[in-house]
C-alpha cells in the first residue's frame, strides 16, 4: 500500500489532497510558519529515461512559469527542489473550490458573478502575458474560487514561456479540447490571443450552462471549433454576447489583442447593459449602409415558348436543339405550338463478360469458399484435439504436483516432531514450490518462523523471522476458502507485524519510517475493534509521539 512521505525537504506532509498526473499534499513549512501545498512529480511506471527527462523538464517548466509571476489572481509558487529522488514544488495553499464545481453545482452563474470572475482572470492573464507566459489551458477546472471570494489561476503545467526554447514540437497539441483555440487545435504557434479564446469559451459556459462547441468525441469537438459558429444563448444580453462573439472569432487577428482590451470591453458592455443604452446595433436594427447604391428597377423578363426539356431560360437567339429539326417560331396568337421531336437514347453497351463466363466464375468462387471452409474446420478440429491433449497432460501434472506438495508437508511434520527445524523448513519450501496455494504448508512455515523468532535473542534475527512469519500467515489467509480461518490468519499476520515493528524500534529508534510501515501493515490486517488492534494503535501513538 502506497503511503505519503512524512516530509519533503523542509516541509512536513500533513495529508494527500489530490492525485492525477501528479500528487498534491497539504503541508506545513516550519521555517516560515505557514500552511502550503506540495506538488510532487509522479513518474508513470515503465517510462523510458527520455520520457522521464521530458517529464522532469515540463515539471520544472511549470514551476518556472508560475514562479516568475507575482499577482493576486495567480497561484504563488514558493520553491522547486528534490529530496531523495522525489521532485516537488511548494505552492500557495488554496481553499475553496474550483469554478468547475461551481458550474456543475449551480448549472450556470449570474451575469454579475460571471463578469466578476472573468475580469479577475483577465487581470491575472494580463500580468502573465506581460511576463512572456502563455497559460494554454484556461478552463473552469484551473480557476480556483477561494472561500473569501477571490479568484486564482492554477496549473501552469503546459504553459508556454516565450523567453525560453519551446518544449513542444510543431504539430504537437496540448490542452483541453473543448477550450482550445482553432490555432491550438491544429498545432500552430500560439500567443496571448489563444488564452483569450479559452476565456470566451469559459464565459459562454458560465452564462449558458453548456459549452459553445459540443460533441461526443474529440473529433466532433475540434471540428465544431474549426468550422461552426456557436449559438447565441437566449439568457445572454446582447452587449455581453458581442464581447463573447469577438473573443471566439476563428481568426486571432479579429479577436481582442490583449487581456486588458477584453477586460475593458467587458466592463463597457456591462455598463451598457445596466444603463439600457446600447452603443452597437441590436440584431434586428441594422444601420443603413451609406455606400449602398439605390436599387434600379428590373426590366421584365422576355417570355419564350415553354420547352419542358430545356432547364435554363433560352438565349435571346436560340439555336436548334437537334440537327435537322429547326426550332419552331415564337407562338403567335391563333397558332398551335409545333410538335417537339422525340429523343431516342443510344442502345446500352454490351456487357464486359458474356453470361456463360459470369456463371462459371460464380461457381468457381462458391467452390473456393466451400473448400476454404472445410480446410478451416479441419484446422480448428486439429487444434482442438491438441488443446485437449495438452489440457489432459496439464491436469495430470497439476495432480502430481499437489500430491508431491502434500508429501513434502507430511515429511516436514515428521522433522518438526524430532526437532529438525532446518530440514522441516526445506521440506515446506519444496511443498510451496510444488503448490504455492497449499494452505497447510504456509501455516506450518509461519508457525516455524514464529517459534524461531520467540527463541532468538538477537533483535535483527527476530525482525526477519517475525516478518517471514507475517508473510506466511498473510498468504495462508489469501488461499483459504474458510472465512473464519481467513480472519484468524489475518490476525496472526497482524500480530507478527506488530512484533516485527517492536523489534525494528529496539534496533534503531531513529528509523521510525520503517516502524510505521510495519504498523500500517498490521493495522490493515487486524480485526477492528479488537484487543490486538488496540495494542497496534497504542504502539503507533508511542512512535508518533516520539516523532
Amino acid at each position: 500500500m502506497s503511503n505519503p512521505p512524512t516530509s519533503l525537504g523542509q516541509y512536513q506532509i500533513i495529508r494527500e489532497i489530490a492525485r492525477s498526473n501528479d500528487i498534491v499534499y497539504e503541508a506545513y513549512d516550519p521555517l516560515m510558519n505557514r500552511r502550503c501545498a506540495i506538488k510532487e512529480l509522479a513518474m508513470p511506471p515503465g517510462a523510458t529515461s527520455q520520457q522521464q527527462e521530458e517529464r522532469i523538464s515540463r515539471f520544472k517548466r511549470e514551476a518556472q512559469a508560475a514562479g516568475t509571476l507575482n499577482h493576486p489572481n495567480i497561484m504563488t509558487v514558493y520553491s522547486f527542489a528534490e529530496d531523495g529522488g522525489r521532485t516537488f514544488m511548494a505552492m500557495e495553499y488554496l481553499d475553496g473550490c474550483t469554478l468547475r464545481n461551481e458550474i456543475d453545482t449551480k448549472g450556470n452563474l449570474s451575469l454579475d458573478r460571471s463578469i466578476e470572475v472573468v475580469t479577475e482572470v483577465l487581470a491575472g492573464l494580463e500580468h502573465a502575458h506581460s511576463k512572456g507566459v502563455i497559460h494554454r489551458d484556461i478552463k473552469p477546472d484551473n480557476i480556483q474560487i477561494l472561500s473569501s471570494g477571490g479568484i486564482k489561476i492554477t496549473d501552469f503545467g503546459i504553459a508556454r514561456l516565450t523567453f525560453q526554447p519551446n518544449l513542444t514540437m510543431d504539430g504537437q497539441v496540448f490542452g483541453t479540447p473543448s477550450y482550445m483555440s482553432p490555432e491550438q487545435v491544429v498545432g500552430r504557434e500560439i500567443d496571448a490571443r489563444s488564452d483569450l479564446f479559452s476565456v470566451g469559451v469559459m464565459l459562454y459556459e458560465m452564462l449558458s450552462g453548456h459549452k459553445p462547441f459540443a460533441g461526443d468525441s474529440v473529433v466532433s469537438i475540434t471540428y465544431a471549433i474549426m468550422n461552426k459558429e456557436p449559438d447565441e444563448p437566449a439568457q445572454v444580453p446582447y452587449p455581453i454576447w458581442q464581447v463573447i462573439s469577438r473573443a471566439l472569432d476563428k481568426t486571432p487577428a479579429m479577436r481582442y489583442q490583449s487581456a486588458a482590451e477584453m477586460s475593458a470591453a467587458l466592463g463597457q458592455a456591462a455598463m451598457a447593459q445596466q444603463s439600457g443604452a446600447m452603443a452597437m446595433p441590436s440584431p434586428t436594427q441594422v444601420p443603413p449602409n451609406p455606400y449602398q447604391q439605390t436599387a434600379q428597377p428590373i426590366a421584365p423578363p422576355i417570355v419564350y415558348p415553354f420547352n419542358p426539356y430545356q432547364q435554363a431560360a433560352p438565349p435571346p437567339h436560340p439555336q436548334p436543339m437537334y440537327p435537322g429539326f429547326p426550332l419552331a417560331p415564337p407562338q403567335q396568337p391563333g397558332f398551335a405550338p409545333q410538335p417537339i421531336p422525340i429523343y431516342y437514347p443510344p442502345p446500352p453497351r454490351r456487357p464486359l463478360l458474356p453470361p456463360e463466363s459470369v456463371i462459371f466464375l460464380k461457381r468457381v468462387v462458391a467452390a473456393m469458399i466451400i473448400i476454404g471452409t472445410l480446410f478451416l474446420l479441419v484446422i480448428v478440429g486439429f487444434m482442438a484435439a491438441i488443446s485437449a491433449i495438452n489440457s489432459g497432460a496439464e491436469s495430470k501434472r497439476v495432480v502430481m504436483q499437489q500430491r508431491a506438495a502434500q508429501s513434502y508437508v507430511a515429511q516436514a511434520k515428521k522433522y518438526l516432531q524430532v526437532g529438525q527445524d532446518i530440514a522441516a523448513e526445506n521440506s515446506l519450501n519444496q511443498a510451496i514450490s510444488a503448490n504455492p496455494k497449499l494452505v497447510d504448508a504456509h501455516i506450518n512455515l509461519a508457525q516455524l518462523h514464529q517459534r524461531g523468532a520467540t527463541a532468538q535473542t538477537s533483535d535483527d534475527l527476530k525482525l526477519e523471522l517475525w516478518k517471514q512469519a507475517a508473510e506466511e500467515w498473510h498468504l495462508a489467509s489469501q488461499y483459504t476458502d474458510d472465512a473464519v480461518e481467513r480472519r484468524t490468519f489475518q490476525d496472526n499476520a497482524a500480530n507478527c507485524y506488530l512484533n516485527a515493528a517492536q523489534s525494528q524500534y529496539r534496533i534503531d529508534p531513529q528509523n521510525r519510517q520503517q516502524v510505521r510501515d510495519l504498523l500500517y501493515q498490521a493495522q490493515d490486517l487486524a480485526s477492528s475493534p479488537s484487543e490486538l488492534r488496540n495494542r497496534i494503535d497504542a504502539f503507533m501513538a508511542t512512535v508518533q509521539a516520539v516523532s
